[in-house]
């Protein structure tokens, strides 16, 4: 018999205003870093921003772990949590991207 193993959702391509917390669970976001804060990142995509709550350093191409600076280009890899009203992100990877193609991003996903 097969042993039971707990899968993760995906985490969907998404634009911050277009985050619906009844229906996504698990989002990543591209976006530029506006803000942080102790334990939480503001990241700008284009669309609006969004507070992004983790304790998470960028981790680069390399896999290296260091700290996230405001105008960093990430992507961050987070779990909605739905709210009475509206939601709550939190980030669970934060990739550093700077340096990235966005030109190439946008011809690949639009």
């Amino acid at each position: 018999m097969e042993e039971f193993r707990y899968k993760r959702l995906p985490a969907a391509l998404k634009a911050i205003a277009g985050i619906n917390p009844e229906k996504d669970v698990r989002v990543r976001i591209l976006g530029k870093i506006v803000d942080r804060q102790d334990g939480m990142i503001i990241v700008d995509d284009g669309t609006t921003t969004a507070q992004i709550i983790t304790d998470a350093g960028a981790i680069d191409a390399k896999g290296a772990v260091s700290p996230c600076e405001t105008g960093d280009l990430v992507c961050v890899f987070a779990r909605v949590l739905p709210l009475e009203d509206g939601y709550e992100l939190r980030g669970e990877i934060v990739q550093n991207k700077n340096g990235m193609d966005m030109n190439l991003h946008k011809k690949i996903y639009g």
